[in-house]
């Protein structure tokens, strides 16, 4: 595919800002507190351990993907890289994963973000159609912020970091030393398997399987690649630091609750809704609860914002290579920052769209199943492509992990890579239907008969 004009895309952000940005969209609080009370009511305290091994896994893809952008340090990330592995073909489908997972992560977010909002704003129980439509106004807000400029995204990332350091670690050295309820023993909780028990359905597993939500989006920094400065050094640097800083406050964070939690025995049945709530609560005056959930919600906006800002810029490099229908109207910068800015709109509006297909009780719970599967079959694209490419004698290294060391990590991760797409999509829970159980294959098929429709459109109009 020829590429349609284009203008270049300004080298606004540093290192740092990068870094910022990579660690706003995986964002702590987002990557701890969505998952927290699920992990905790369905496997107990034990599922703690779940973030130590993903992070580890997940440190073999960034490292991975880190030697794909010091070679290849384009807008688009996972996109790109595959189309120069494998071909055009291959590469489009990555992208249209990725692309897809990345504004599923959107409606997911949003979603999980407009719980914490109902509180801050005084809602108690509130039902799915009032949840649905303040994540409709984190959306609009979000869009808003990005379609102004860069100093906006810039200036919210900061405020998250804020946030991360008061709401996150703040709260967990609290809890930690004045309200620690839970004697160390109780992280060995849940994860008892019974005789006959199947390896999908140990509690270890299930774990694992919850984790892999929590350290998404290093990654990030890539799609950005052509607005960094130095971006062969920056961007694999801010992946893989992102993703260890994140780790080690989520790990922390989760850590001290869990230490804090007054009656882990309500928590575990499922009695407590809310669990960081309720632990909040419980050791906190009315007043500071209310304003460290509104710290929440602005790291929910901030990381928002970062995984808008990746999505359409990978929406932005499909209309530079004219593979989508419209690319003459998406590839197009507007504005004093040259933003793509209808990109922009079209990743909120088609994230925005995503609720009407799930209103029901387990709406969440499908968001987190489909982005969570997502990424990891987004991220298997390049690697496994990396693999047959090094396996050809193919490939060039960049300046990052350039050695054998390099090629070892990369074998390693499409192993990881594998189990955890595996272990993600695995039906588990039959009591909730057979919709529920396949609901990511059936949106696999969905989304990859469309790709076939949209690719062939777009092919046309080239």
């Amino acid at each position: 595919m020829t590429q349609a004009p284009a203008e270049e895309l300004r080298r606004e952000f540093t290192g740092w800002s990068t870094f910022s940005l990579a660690f706003a969209f995986i964002s702590p609080i987002v990557a701890l507190y969505g998952i927290f009370g699920i992990g905790l009511s369905s496997i107990g305290p034990g599922f703690w351990w779940g973030f130590p091994i993903t992070l580890t896994g997940q440190l073999l893809v960034a490292l991975t993907l880190g030697r794909l952008a010091s070679r290849w340090p384009f807008e688009g990330g996972v996109y790109q890289w595959s189309r120069r592995l494998v071909g055009e073909r291959y590469g489009w489908f990555a992208g249209w994963v990725y692309m897809w997972t990345l504004v599923i992560a959107m409606a997911s977010v949003a979603y999980s973000g407009a719980t914490f909002l109902a509180a801050v704003i005084g809602l108690e129980a509130p039902s799915v159609p009032v949840l649905i439509l303040l994540s409709l106004l984190l959306l609009a807000l979000t869009t808003a912020g990005n379609t102004i400029g860069r100093k906006v995204v810039k200036l919210t990332v900061g405020l998250c970091l804020f946030a991360e350091v008061v709401g996150s670690v703040g709260i967990g050295v609290y809890l930690l030393v004045f309200h620690h309820e839970q004697p160390l023993s109780v992280l060995s909780s849940g994860l008892s398997v019974a005789p006959g028990t199947a390896l999908m359905s140990m509690p270890i597993v299930l774990a694992i399987g919850f984790a892999g939500w929590s350290f998404l989006g290093f990654e990030s920094a890539s799609t950005i690649a052509e607005e960094v400065r130095d971006p062969q050094r920056a961007v694999p640097r801010a992946m893989v630091f992102s993703l260890v800083s994140v780790a080690l406050v989520v790990c922390f964070t989760a850590f001290s609750i869990i230490m804090a939690i007054p009656d882990m025995a309500a928590v575990t049945s499922g009695a407590v809704a809310d669990p960081v709530l309720a632990t909040l609560e419980a050791h906190l005056p009315a007043g500071v609860v209310r304003a460290v959930l509104l710290l929440f919600v602005i790291a929910f906006v901030a990381s928002l914002l970062g995984i808008q800002a990746a999505a359409s810029r990978v929406v932005w490099a499909y209309g530079r290579d004219r593979a989508l229908p419209g690319s003459a109207t998406l590839v197009k910068l507007s504005g004093e920052d040259r933003m793509p800015r209808n990109a922009i709109l079209l990743t909120g509006l088609v994230s925005a769209l995503l609720y009407l297909p799930f209103q029901n009780d387990h709406v969440y719970a499908i968001l987190v199943a489909f982005t969570s599967a997502g990424f990891y079959a987004a991220f298997s694209f390049p690697v496994l492509g990396l693999v047959v490419a090094s396996l050809r004698r193919r490939w060039q290294p960049g300046p990052f992990l350039n050695g054998r060391l390099g090629t070892v990590i990369t074998y390693a991760a499409i192993v990881w890579l594998t189990l955890e797409v595996v272990n993600i999509v695995w039906p588990r829970y039959p009591e909730l239907g057979w919709a529920i159980n396949w609901a990511p294959f059936l949106m696999a098929v969905v989304l990859g008969a469309a790709g076939v429709v949209v690719r062939s459109l777009s092919l046309k109009e080239a």
